[in-house]
């Protein structure tokens, strides 16, 4: 049996979850779950992922995990059908 999640995967509130829920687990996987504390809201864009802490330091500290940050977002939009595009991770 196959599942059809196109309904569910084209409301942007599931997209950002799927996000949020995939910076929680990598920076929960790297030991740095201090940071996820300081996460104010998660929001994807067809362009652009935006990582709100509204904190200078921990948006530098954020930086640092950038990339597997990104693997991991992909990762979860892949097992979820997201068309895959080329998005900028954003921290605010």
């Amino acid at each position: 049996m196959h599942l059809n999640l196109k309904s569910h995967t084209a409301n942007p509130v599931i997209v950002s979850s799927l996000a949020w829920n995939a910076v929680r687990d990598c920076l929960t996987k790297t030991g740095k779950w201090e940071l996820v504390e300081h996460i104010e809201s998660v929001k994807v864009t067809p362009t652009r992922i935006t990582i709100k802490t509204g904190k200078p330091i921990v948006n530098a500290e954020l930086t640092n995990h950038k990339e597997a940050l990104k693997i991991r977002i992909d990762e979860s939009f892949k097992t979820f059908g997201i068309p895959k595009s080329e998005r900028k991770i954003v921290f605010i």
